[in-house]
């Protein structure tokens, strides 16, 4: 679970800014050194969880006592598993309650760990399913049962507020291995570590939500079973609006940290975000009974193997060679049927089992879950899907490759070109379009370089690599083919940063220009040409980043929808930080679009990788 926490240093930070900044008159806070922060005046009495469970009946009812209740967040809407609702729980960990709010993203708000105070009178209660729930008037289901209805934001104003302490996550939940334990009503509400669970093995492979039949009575969200050491399940449920719902049901041990909640007479557990689902280890997974399988698990020689012996969802130990096509390595069956080698979500290898991994030849044992996995358009890829990388056994290297000498100035695609062939290209000039590299025969034809390990090469090669005009002495790899949408690309699979000799690297004095000074003038001088612009990020829309130059032109900073997706999770969080300065390396064009018949001209500034992009 995310949960973020001002350190102390930090804090005496933001304290002596406050101290020392200016102020119009002496009518001002200097902020608690422990986080606290101001609440409006009341005059209640602040009780306990206990004390309001005395006061709540089943029906729902006006709560009239002027009282107060305090305790920490434990759930979060970022992850979409939690909608309209936050839970709360007090500080002896021993009882919890929610609070419904007609709002999204209320983890802005209220993160996990934030101690709130809850302002009773006034508000709606009830007690359903063994536990408290809390909002404002009645609203009433299609099946006639009244609940409470979720608060507006002009109501949760006034009635809850964020106090400013903190706790961690591993002070706020309870820590377990035992399912029957905590499946009590004395635990409903309440955050929960579960330690030493397991999914079943039909589940493994699967996505967290699937959807439904048409028929089926619950199309809101899916079900699997956790199972402990001692043979006894809880659900685990994930919603159908959950950002990770595409994520795939682990195989082996897992650590869990969630909210158990109650529907009926059903225990759930639900966790925030899926970084709350942890892997531990392990590859040997339960039934749906909850009868522990033997740890025995069968060895699969793929040189014997057919088509037959692949059942998704069977653990086993494969032995076979690798097989590399466009950096994706595979074993292949007897019959050719092909098993990509895959890692489950979340697992890193160093870089040296990568390494191993992306070289064709060697001899391995992997252990992990047959699966299938849907690409975009319906195609089933076969995978082997392991925890760690001790379920990778590497055997026996290959045998040393034999390179064929290439000379780039005078190939053909004719005569030089054959799928499957290492080759040593010698002579090169690279030619970058659309973020990706290409270097070109002698008779026009445009061969894509493609290494599945790029983004741990140093950011030199990385740079290098992205230079149009650059010189490559040389460059080991493999000839293959790929397609896309169809067509045919022709790539040299190369697989770590020593297969590279880079030759000389392009002078290339870009113009530099800063928007706080740049005029539209500026952009058509440079249209269609290459720039580095330096401004400060605003944001338009939902979440496009734009420049503002002086004159109030308005230039987004854009990339092509593969660029984007390529970039790490931390640079597309700072391309949305407003204020932040950035400078870009890119070229000036212009993007039309027609709605109702008016045309709008949006003026861009478009990279080509990420490393075209600096933050200051």
């Amino acid at each position: 679970m995310k949960l973020n926490v001002l350190k102390p240093v930090a804090i005496a930070l933001l304290t002596a800014f406050a101290i020392t900044s200016c102020v119009k008159d002496d009518d001002y806070d200097i902020p608690d050194p422990n986080g606290k922060k101001p609440l409006p005046d009341y005059s209640g009495q602040v009780v306990s969880f206990a004390n309001v469970l005395t006061k709540v009946t089943a029906s729902v009812a006006t709560y009239t006592a002027d009282e107060v209740i305090e305790g920490y967040v434990i759930s979060s809407d970022e992850g979409g598993n939690f909608y309209r609702k936050i839970y709360i729980q007090n500080a002896d960990k021993n009882q919890g309650l929610s609070v419904a709010i007609d709002k999204k993203g209320l983890y802005t708000e209220f993160p996990i760990g934030a101690k709130v105070q809850l302002r009773l009178k006034g508000l709606a209660t009830q007690l359903n399913n063994s536990a408290i729930e809390v909002g404002y008037g009645t609203y009433t289901a299609k099946s006639g049962r009244k609940g409470v209805a979720a608060m507006a934001e002009a109501i949760y104003k006034k009635h809850l507020f964020d106090t400013g302490e903190r706790k961690t996550v591993a002070e706020l939940a309870k820590v377990s291995n035992s399912i029957q334990e905590v499946s009590t009503e004395a635990h409903v509400d309440q955050l929960i570590t579960l330690k030493g669970v397991h999914f079943p093995t039909d589940a493994v492979g699967k996505t967290l939500f699937v959807i439904p039949d048409a028929n089926a009575k619950d199309k809101n969200g899916t079900n699997y079973k956790l199972t402990d050491a001692n043979g006894k399940t809880i659900i685990f449920r994930t919603s159908s609006y959950a950002e990770f719902k595409d994520e795939k049901v682990p195989a082996g041990e897992v650590e869990v940290t969630g909210v158990l909640t109650k529907f009926n007479k059903d225990y759930q557990f639900m966790i925030s975000n899926y970084a709350d689902l942890v892997v531990k280890g392990g590859t040997s997974t339960s039934t749906q009974t909850g009868t522990q399988t033997s740890t025995t698990v069968e060895t699969l020689e793929a040189s014997n193997a057919t088509v037959a012996d692949y059942i998704v969802g069977k653990t086993v130990k494969l032995h076979g060679t690798t097989v590399v096509k466009s950096g994706k390595t595979y074993i292949v069956f007897k019959d050719g049927t092909e098993i990509q080698v895959f890692s489950a979500k979340g697992v890193t290898i160093s870089d040296a089992a990568k390494e191993k991994l992306a070289t064709e030849g060697y001899e391995i044992n992997v252990t992990g879950v047959f699966t299938d996995y849907a690409l975009k358009n319906g195609t089933i890829v076969k995978e082997i899907l392991y925890s760690k990388e001790s379920d990778i056994e590497f055997i026996k290297a290959p045998a040393p490759i034999t390179y064929v000498d290439v000379d780039a100035t005078t190939a053909t695609l004719a005569s030089d070109y054959q799928v499957g062939k290492h080759v040593n290209l010698k002579n090169a000039t690279l030619k970058v379009e659309g973020g990706k590299s290409y270097v070109v025969f002698s008779d026009g034809n445009k061969i894509q370089l493609y290494s599945p390990n790029l983004k741990s090469f140093s950011k030199d090669a990385q740079t290098k690599l992205g230079t149009d005009g650059q010189k490559l002495t040389s460059i080991k790899g493999k000839f293959e083919d790929y397609s896309v949408n169809g067509n045919t690309v022709h790539q040299l699979v190369y697989a770590v940063e020593g297969d590279i000799v880079f030759g000389d690297t392009p002078v290339v004095q870009l113009p530099e220009l800063n928007a706080a000074t740049a005029t539209v003038a500026d952009f058509n001088k440079y249209k269609d040409k290459k720039v580095k612009l330096e401004g400060i990020i605003t944001i338009k829309g939902k979440s496009s980043t734009f420049f503002v130059f002086k004159d109030k032109t308005e230039v987004q900073v854009y990339a092509t929808s593969t660029v984007f997706k390529a970039l790490s999770k931390e640079t597309k969080a700072k391309l949305k930080t407003v204020g932040a300065k950035l400078i870009v390396t890119g070229t000036f064009v212009e993007s039309s679009s027609t709605k109702d018949g008016v045309t709008t001209i949006t003026k861009r500034i478009r990279y080509d990788k990420e490393s075209d992009l600096d933050f200051q």
